[in-house]
């Protein structure tokens, strides 16, 4: 056995923060790996029977181990990499979130074990640069988006521009995390509706707002929204003047998981111009890029009917893609090229 696929235990639900697992141990399997569960490691015996799995499939020089990161028991990381030395074998990791980077706190454990890998796929080029400069030298791996695996095509765009403009916005709804959701500002949006699925949503926060319409919870692994929209949004953070705080900060460097999931929808996406994941927007012309929110109520006369048409037609060649591991699969055959 050549190509090994470590993975965590994964309990099937319907929570949008498994998806990208599920979707990266799929794509993997097709690819021809063998999955092996990555058990816990409380004692002597574990890690001996753990050795003993592995050392049955691996074919010393030739072999290469495929881990998730971050990993949920970080020492276990450890494990592996002393096994990859031992085995000769390569041992590749695929980032999922950076906790350091996200939070703004230190990056010496994070790098401590990111460094352990013979090579990484990124999110994209400012992550690279990111990683690059906290010291990790060995090859990395742009992924450019994340794939959203769906067993049948089912495209919610809506057939034209109209007013008002329909926005789809998933995520974490909570207050703390998105915050400018419950802006009073929110109320000048006379030509925007802005339609929000997702968890933890607080209703008693909108001040009123009437620009805000709560949609409930799909599952992620066959979404169906019931209505068309116009685009998919990516903002976060507590204003509607630019992405801030935390988690907006983190957009300058990820590529969130949502993108991926319009994009398998079939929306066009308006994204914070300053997001990580805007170049790749615009080089594509799959949407367009704003620097304050306010912006999106011009979207009505600054969209003609062929821009739009023009979106939907080249967001339909990357749907494709992510609904069939396009991205993942590429990025890895990269990484593991001699």
């Amino acid at each position: 056995m050549k190509k090994i696929f470590l993975s965590a235990d994964i309990h099937e639900d319907k929570t949008a923060g498994l998806k990208a697992r599920v979707d990266v141990r799929e794509i993997l399997e097709k690819e021809g790996y063998h999955t092996v569960y990555f058990p816990p490691i409380r004692k002597a015996s574990d890690a001996v029977k753990f050795w003993k799995t592995l050392s049955r499939l691996v074919v010393p020089g030739e072999t290469h181990i495929v881990l998730e990161y971050p990993c949920s028991i970080r020492k276990r990381i450890a494990m592996v990499y002393l096994f990859s030395r031992v085995k000769r074998v390569k041992f590749y990791g695929v980032v999922h979130d950076i906790a350091s980077l996200r939070e703004g706190s230190s990056n010496r454990e994070d790098m401590f074990f990111l460094k352990m890998f013979d090579g990484l796929i990124s999110h994209n080029a400012s992550m690279t640069a990111w990683l690059r400069q906290k010291g990790y030298k060995k090859k990395l791996v742009d992924l450019q988006a994340f794939d959203y695996c769906l067993p049948a095509a089912k495209d919610f765009y809506a057939p034209s521009v109209g007013k008002p403009v329909k926005i789809f916005y998933a995520g974490n709804l909570a207050y703390r995390k998105a915050g400018y959701l419950y802006e009073k500002g929110m109320e000048k949006l006379d030509n925007v509706e802005l339609c929000v699925y997702g968890q933890y949503f607080e209703p008693e926060k909108l001040n009123g707002c009437a620009r805000i319409s709560y949609k409930g919870v799909f599952d992620p692994h066959t979404p169906d929204l019931g209505e068309n929209y116009h685009f998919g949004l990516i903002w976060e953070g507590s204003s509607l003047e630019t992405c801030e705080g935390v988690f907006g900060n983190y957009i300058r460097y990820n590529n969130p998981h949502k993108f991926s999931l319009y994009l398998s929808l079939g929306l066009p996406v308006i994204v914070w111009k300053e997001a990580a994941i805007a170049p790749f927007i615009l080089q594509n012309n799959i949407g367009f890029a704003i620097e304050r929110f306010h912006e999106l109520e011009t979207i009505g006369n600054r969209i003609t009917e062929e821009q739009y048409k023009e979106y939907v037609k080249n967001v339909a060649l990357f749907a494709d893609k992510v609904r069939k591991g396009f991205f993942l699969r590429t990025a890895l055959n990269e990484l593991v090229k001699p």
